[in-house]
């Protein structure tokens, strides 16, 4: 299982934790803020990615699950910025 954390300032919410279970056939997709369960996707077939949407204090932020290869890429933006 692969782990992505992302400290954040001046925000409500002061962690932005992923937690992606990335076999390719059964996967599962677990986004926390702070101690707080988000969101948690129920393993599909096939892990293609996956983008999860949400606010913090009224800002739009993105979760990205971007495949490559042999294993995925994480990212998380925070109104319109990369962090």
């Amino acid at each position: 299982m692969a782990t992505q954390t992302w400290q954040l300032e001046n925000l409500s919410a002061q962690n932005v934790k992923l937690e992606h279970n990335f076999v390719w056939f059964g996967n599962r997709i677990r986004i926390w803020l702070d101690d707080e369960l988000v969101y948690e996707r129920k393993p599909k077939v096939l892990d293609l990615g996956d983008e999860y949407r949400f606010k913090i204090d009224n800002l739009p932020c993105i979760v990205r699950i971007l495949p490559r290869a042999v294993d995925f890429q994480y990212e998380l933006w925070v109104d319109g910025k990369l962090q």
